[in-house]
């Protein structure tokens, strides 16, 4: 009899939890400075998001692979992490304080954020904030 997956949740209580990525969603870690703009871009279009304040990062989460075809030459200070990473994921009410929180927190209907979407402001944002890249040479 096949088990069933219940769809995810974040972590209940106060405290925050390390999870795999992969399963559920993969993680799209972008620099603070380049985060707010793409934030501002993607508007209501946005899911749930993580702010890492010791690390200066927001972390999008995304469809597993979803990224697998993107071109990260032009993000160059973006990361994406799938299967092989953890992440530390806020507990469901974490939305301030001094460690890892929600910036956007989840949705009861959604928690991924478009991956489309989400290149489109991330690149915009990048250029923005890095000059252009495509076709750069040093």
């Amino acid at each position: 009899m096949p088990t069933k997956v219940e769809p995810w949740t974040p972590p209940s209580g106060r405290n925050a939890q390390l999870q795999a990525a992969g399963q559920w969603w993969d993680v799209v870690r972008v620099p603070r400075f380049i985060g707010e703009q793409a934030l501002e871009l993607l508007g209501d279009d946005v899911g749930a998001v993580i702010e890492n304040p010791f690390d200066g990062v927001l972390c999008w989460l995304i469809a597993p692979r979803a990224a697998a075809a993107w071109d990260m030459s032009a993000l160059p200070s973006i990361q994406v992490w799938g299967a092989t990473a953890y992440i530390e994921v806020p507990a469901i009410g974490s939305r301030r304080g001094p460690g890892v929180r929600w910036r956007v927190p989840p949705r009861h209907t959604r928690h991924l954020t478009d991956p489309t979407a989400l290149l489109a402001a991330l690149k915009i944002a990048t250029s923005a904030a890095l000059g252009p890249r495509e076709g750069a040479t040093r």
